[in-house]
């Protein structure tokens, strides 16, 4: 399956390494974190997010017979992420994202390479590498990959650097994991129909 797919990328990973010579590693796994969705109920957006402890960090609850919203919770039941799907997809962060479209807060990049996100002010982009979808900085010197995400047959996972977590990208990133992940056309306007598992990578 080709991981470009369902985030609508165009399937040329050749500009995405023209784009970004100097792009570093991740740090080495003592120096990041790993988020895992798991226990899905038929989607992402009905899953666990266990944390680099092993425990349940958070959760994604998508209502069942009016499915208008999707909610992600901490472990002490606060709201830090919401999509609503009516009239139009829309979602807010806790701390990270004002209100807005989600097709605007992952706006596909005019050459179709990668996806801008803005977290805290700051402009961030998602692009596929190596059988990732990695996460870094966009106008910098220098750009290093502060997260990535990949997947196994039962789940997807979000590994974070420690500088991403200083930056305070935790939240906005798992939101930006799931919906990426979720199956849906994220550029359109409104949500076509229930969600299914349509995984970013395979």
């Amino acid at each position: 399956m080709n991981p470009f797919a369902h985030g609508n990328w165009n399937g040329q990973s050749t500009s995405v390494y023209g784009a970004l010579p100097s792009l570093a590693a991740p740090a080495t796994q003592l120096d990041t974190v790993t988020y895992t969705f798991m226990n899905f109920k038929s989607t992402i957006l009905n899953s666990t997010i266990v944390g680099p402890d092993g425990r349940t960090a958070y959760t994604v609850s998508t209502e069942a017979n009016a499915p208008a919203y999707t909610i992600f919770k901490d472990t002490e039941k606060r709201n830090i992420g919401m999509v609503q799907w009516q009239p139009y997809a829309s979602v807010e962060i806790r701390g990270g994202s004002t209100r807005q479209r989600v097709r605007d807060w992952l706006r596909l990049s005019s050459d179709q390479s990668r996806r801008i996100m803005e977290a805290n002010r700051v402009q961030y982009a998602w692009a596929p590498m190596d059988g990732f979808v990695c996460l870094y900085k966009m106008h910098s010197s220098a750009p290093r990959i502060l997260g990535r995400v990949s997947r196994s047959p039962t789940a997807v996972s979000l590994e974070l650097t420690a500088e991403a977590v200083q930056l305070g990208l935790t939240e906005p990133a798992l939101v930006a994991t799931a919906m990426l992940s979720s199956g849906h056309n994220i550029d359109r306007a409104h949500r076509s129909a229930a969600p299914i598992l349509l995984l970013l990578l395979s």
